[in-house]
């Protein structure tokens, strides 16, 4: 079974009803949990973060937050991270202005120190191997990729269309197989475009580092969840991602 989660952040929403309404339509439409952006470097706390947390915990929605790293001081980046409440529990983004490998592993030493799991690491292979490439085992629980393939559209159609369970984004790197899937900047859920990624679970709580890892690993070779109705591959718009499969989530707030 693969469950599709999205991934999201200020830069998706004008205000704070625009995320409500997004988190509204999830379960309806066939999805499995939320990943939501809480901090950035040392200087910005996303300012919806505090009410998508609210509603997930209230409407029983498994959320993860996400810390984007930057080569500001490891330990103040964890202290951002707790000023916003992000948790015991994290996904680091390491990207654009996100510094080496070395840099990297402070920022997980940081947050390690700080009482706070890495659980997911969403470390893209275009990145890491512009930074030299190297181990990324320990750096996070479970690795999340990142490779664009297909257009826009529904994100259940643009995930068929990349390959499913054999896309390219379940391909080991860094010593590391993936454990969940960036494979779209361009999925049409509840009328945002926003990134979506895939797990091959039955479980997202598992994923997220809430519930004990299972005892055998998840059967890959079932299908794609059946998601939102999609219509006709015809109909779907084809253009192609502007970058190489990585995203440029960067604050667009004033503060840096």
């Amino acid at each position: 079974m693969t469950l599709l989660y999205p991934d999201c952040s200020n830069n998706n929403w004008s205000s704070t009803q625009d995320a409500i309404d997004f988190l509204e339509q999830l379960v309806p439409e066939g999805f499995s949990g939320m990943c939501h952006k809480v901090s950035e470097g040392n200087y910005y706390e996303d300012p919806y973060w505090p009410t998508v947390q609210q509603w997930c915990q209230q409407n029983s929605l498994p959320v993860i937050g996400y810390h984007y790293v930057t080569t500001d001081d490891p330990a103040s980046q964890a202290q951002t991270w707790q000023g916003n409440n992000g948790g015991t529990v994290a996904m680091l983004d390491w990207e654009e202005n996100g510094g080496d490998l070395s840099n990297l592993a402070a920022v997980v030493d940081a947050f390690d120190a700080a009482g706070i799991t890495v659980q997911l690491g969403y470390y893209p292979q275009w990145y890491w191997s512009d930074q030299g490439g190297g181990d990324l085992s320990g750096l996070a629980n479970a690795l999340v990729s990142s490779a664009y393939p297909d257009g826009a559209g529904y994100a259940s159609t643009i995930y068929a269309n990349s390959g499913g369970n054999s896309g390219e984004g379940w391909a080991p790197y860094g010593d590391v197989t993936p454990s969940a899937w960036q494979f779209t900047n361009s999925a049409d859920i509840a009328g945002f475009t926003v990134d979506c990624n895939a797990y091959q679970g039955t479980d997202i709580t598992v994923l997220f580092g809430m519930a004990p890892m299972p005892a055998t690993a998840p059967d890959t070779s079932s299908t794609t969840a059946s998601l939102e109705a999609a219509p006709s591959l015809s109909a779907l718009p084809v253009q192609k991602p502007q970058h190489r499969g990585g995203r440029r989530r960067a604050s667009t707030a004033t503060t840096k």
